[in-house]
């Protein structure tokens, strides 16, 4: 189990926005042995850090709604990597955590005057919505062919596609990837060695 921010980040958390650790935090090795980061102590401190969230003052992590929220997520991630259109029941799904009471308004930034949607809710309501919302990006965006789920049954470590022909199967190439490639170079091996003729042995007295 990861300890540590660079331990997070060195077995490939921390990329792609918030969504993506939030699916990841339910983590699978190339074995199929299941970690729920949920019970880590050290994974939500490496998520609000990486995504430069401020830990919300006495209010204690709600566990129970943000499984449910990356229940959900997951699903989206699961029927967008089968390249099926996206349900009506899971675009609302997605809706309940992105609603929150604000307005518009028109901000002095670094850059100059921006318009910007300014939320009135905080806390681990607020954390929730901005990461829903950075899903939802991907999805409006037209990017959702670009979310795959490693090709290695044990592991469903879920990744977004950047390469320019959306063809990378695997999570890490050197993991899941070679030891598939192993897999299937033995499942070829097998299959010769069934199919190869028995050697026909001389008849019964014949030298």
């Amino acid at each position: 189990m990861h300890s540590s921010y660079s331990e997070f980040m060195k077995h490939g958390h921390g990329k792609t926005g918030p969504w993506f650790d939030l699916v990841n935090s339910e983590e699978w090795d190339i074995h199929g042995i299941r970690t729920d980061h949920f019970e880590n102590p050290a994974w939500l401190p490496f998520f609000l850090r990486r995504w430069k969230f401020a830990r919300p003052n006495h209010a204690p992590f709600p566990v129970a709604k943000w499984k449910k929220h990356r229940a959900i997520l997951r699903q989206i991630c699961e029927t967008a990597a089968r390249h099926k259109p996206i349900t009506t029941a899971d675009v609302h799904a997605l809706n309940q955590a992105l609603r929150l009471a604000g307005q518009m308004q028109l901000l002095q930034r670094q850059n100059g005057l921006q318009l910007e949607f300014v939320t009135e809710i905080s806390g681990w309501d607020r954390i929730l919505a901005e990461t829903a919302r950075s899903f939802a990006d991907i999805l409006s965006q037209g990017h959702p062919a670009r979310i795959k789920i490693c090709r290695n049954p044990n592991c469903r470590w879920v990744f977004y596609d950047k390469t320019k022909a959306k063809s990378r199967c695997w999570c890490d190439d050197k993991s899941c990837g070679n030891r598939e490639r192993v897999r299937q170079s033995r499942a070829r091996s097998k299959r010769q060695f069934v199919r190869r003729p028995n050697r026909t042995l001389p008849a019964k007295g014949i030298l």
